[in-house]
């Protein structure tokens, strides 16, 4: 028998008119299944440059990162190189930086005592503040940049601190909003500063910091293995790093990633029997990890879509297989006018390509009422959320809405539910299982 694709599109629609509730029950589970999951994707491609945008707005749309190779007693993985000199390193990490239009600013230091001391020299300062004009700090003080959020750390409280300025710093944990809300299941997975914030001491190469460091190492020699001043000093040599101002964030993730992957410069070297492993942090607030925990969190979805799909699939084939088992009568009609196996699989894979047809349009539908919603509801509290989180001085702008490849995930995957849902139920169609259910029946 041929069969006109006009005639097995009426007869695939009137399966959907005869199977009502069994159409339905398909169309639901796949449109709620992955119309909630269309909708975190929206949200989280929206939240990843709103949260971007707040965290760079705190440097004033720059990104800044410690970099250096750090002394090690082992290697992680990567190739290792031999180079003559640290001047070498400085040269490595120099070529790079420039390559990614970055630039050193000056360096930090941390020294460790009874506590961490961090220093930054001048031009650190300067580039964040303007010009210092630190002749007119009282003698015996040194010069300090404190954390512009000091609500959640222990910053250290020192009568020798003259504070002359802030730095920008996120709040500990994450930016989440009050009560039970589902974006917090996207904003519990974005981090900020995992340690706690500490003063910038300011270096200006005078004796002052230098003082102040060996009243700070004097007291900690004091009833200690340490006979000296110096002896102390030599023992715990501070770690410097180059402090790194790119002008925007692609160019820092770019050498970020770049840099890590070894594609110019070496992440493991050896100078002689010392081994030094290449660092980038971030040094004000937690700006360039983000990008990871957006990484991470689309990870997340996409297991979560792939789970989705099996469950859709099974709830599909299940149900598409008591629809079969039901049409057992139609079935043998079909065979007795001689259709073809080919055909009657024709007429039901475009009752399922309608159906998965009419669960794309609800989740799309669903996904953008679950958009909206959560805008009308949230947009001003993430807000003042952000604001207060990364101490803006402006609420930020909140976008809770964009694309990614996840669309396209997603629709692809409900389409395929059709061919698969029919495939498992391929035997129910033959001549042989369509006379064993009217014996049964």
């Amino acid at each position: 028998m041929a069969l006109k694709f006009s005639d097995a599109l009426r007869l695939s629609w009137s399966n959907i008119v005869q199977h009502k509730k069994r159409s339905a029950i398909i169309v639901l589970t796949i449109s709620l299944l992955f119309g909630v999951i269309m909708a975190f994707s929206f949200i989280l491609q929206g939240l990843r440059s709103t949260v971007l945008d707040a965290a760079v707005q705190a440097n004033d749309g720059r990104v800044y990162l410690e970099v250096s190779y750090q002394e090690l007693a082992g290697f992680g993985p990567g190739r290792v190189e031999e180079v003559s000199s640290k001047e070498e390193l400085d040269d490595f990490i120099k070529e790079e930086i420039a390559r990614y239009h970055g630039k050193i600013i000056g360096k930090k230091s941390s020294y460790q005592f009874n506590n961490i001391f961090d220093t930054v020299t001048l031009e650190v300062a300067e580039n964040l503040l303007g010009n210092l004009d630190l002749s007119s700090i009282p003698n015996g003080k040194v010069a300090v940049l404190m954390p512009a959020e000091t609500s959640q750390y222990a910053t250290v409280d020192s009568v020798d601190y003259y504070i002359v300025g802030t730095y920008p710093a996120t709040q500990q944990g994450s930016p989440t909003l009050p009560g039970f809300n589902p974006a917090n299941l996207l904003l519990g997975m974005v981090y900020g500063s995992g340690i706690e914030a500490r003063p910038l001491i300011i270096d200006d190469g005078s004796d002052a910091v230098r003082n102040y460091l060996i009243k700070v190492a004097q007291q900690k020699i004091d009833g200690s293995v340490h006979t000296s001043v110096e002896e102390l000093f030599n023992s715990q040599i501070p770690e410097t790093r180059y402090i790194v101002e790119f002008p925007s964030y692609d160019d820092a993730v770019n050498y970020y990633y770049n840099s890590y992957a070894g594609k110019n410069i070496p992440k493991n070297v050896e100078i002689g029997d010392n081994k030094y492993e290449l660092i980038n942090m971030d040094t004000f607030g937690r700006v360039i990890y983000l990008e990871n925990d957006f990484d991470n969190l689309q990870f997340m979805l996409t297991a979560i879509e792939v789970l989705f799909i099996v469950i859709a699939i099974l709830i599909a084939a299940f149900t598409f297989a008591h629809l079969i088992d039901s049409d057992v009568a139609t079935l043998a009609l079909y065979h007795s006018l001689g259709a073809s196996s080919g055909n009657i699989y024709f007429i039901y894979f475009l009752y399922l390509v309608e159906l998965c047809m009419f669960a794309l349009l609800s989740c799309i539908l669903i996904a953008f009422i679950i958009v909206g919603v959560m805008w009308v509801f949230n947009a001003s509290a993430l807000a003042e959320r952000l604001k207060e989180y990364y101490t803006l001085k402006d609420l930020p702008k909140v976008n809770l809405f964009g694309f990614n490849n996840l669309f396209f995930w997603i629709i692809g995957s409900i389409i395929i539910i059709a061919p698969i849902s029919l495939f498992f139920n391929t035997y129910r169609f033959s001549s042989k299982h369509v006379a064993k259910r009217l014996k049964e029946n």
